[in-house]
């Protein structure tokens, strides 16, 4: 059985919605940390995983670190959930750049909005950092925006892995934005109503402590 090790509303939310639309059975193991940031929780973890981040997901002697490696390895198991499209089609290769964007340049930004004095040797630099992220976001938003149009997904109406990342993403910029949130956004909040509507992604979302869904 997998193991997927998480913390709430982390990046782990994104397998964790891939595993539920598969119909997967799995078992949650949540990772704690102390006031320093250091995992206390479960015992070993850092050995598990040598980043010390979540999500961790335990397949056998398989050990996946990773979101969107995780979202991948899920929906290649799972092959009849259709969470990704035919191997080598147009669409596959249009939902890897998207799902690489997400994960390369939209989450990387949000860990510099959230953690910038992670990113800068120079104490006065972190508002630099903070800016930089911000101004990023924004123009991510709108790109993610044009390329769902009606949609309601990121390939049309198809749902695949990168519309559980992309849902986790908003979320998260209902925690990390002070202004121009993502769920702002019309096209963005109804791609992430439309993920929160389906009844495996809807409940994980709300079980992980984001919105089960924005008004128009």
């Amino acid at each position: 059985m997998i193991t997927l090790y998480r913390m709430p509303a982390s990046s782990a939310t994104a397998p964790r919605i891939a595993l539920d639309e598969a119909g997967a059975e799995y078992v949650l193991i949540e990772v704690e940390r102390d006031e320093s940031g250091a995992n206390v929780a479960p015992a070993g973890y850092d050995k598990l995983n040598p980043m010390g981040t979540v999500p961790t997901l335990v397949d056998g002697d398989l050990v996946l670190t990773e979101a969107a490696a995780c979202c991948l390895y899920v929906a290649a198991k799972y092959p009849d959930a259709a969470l990704m499209p035919a191997t080598g089609s147009d669409d596959w290769a249009t939902t890897l750049r998207w799902l690489t964007l997400l994960t390369n340049t939209a989450q990387a930004s949000f860990l510099r909005l959230c953690y910038p004095v992670q990113y800068t040797a120079d104490a006065a630099g972190v508002e630099g950092v903070r800016a930089a992220s911000l101004a990023e976001l924004s123009r991510v938003a709108t790109i993610l925006a044009d390329q769902i149009d009606t949609g309601p997904f990121l390939v049309g109406d198809r749902f695949t892995v990168a519309d559980a990342f992309l849902a986790m993403l908003t979320g998260w910029g209902e925690y990390l934005l002070t202004e121009d949130r993502w769920s702002d956004n019309a096209t963005l909040a109804a791609h992430y109503n439309a993920v929160a509507e389906r009844s495996a992604a809807g409940p994980v979302l709300v079980a992980e402590g984001f919105s089960a869904g924005f008004s128009a």
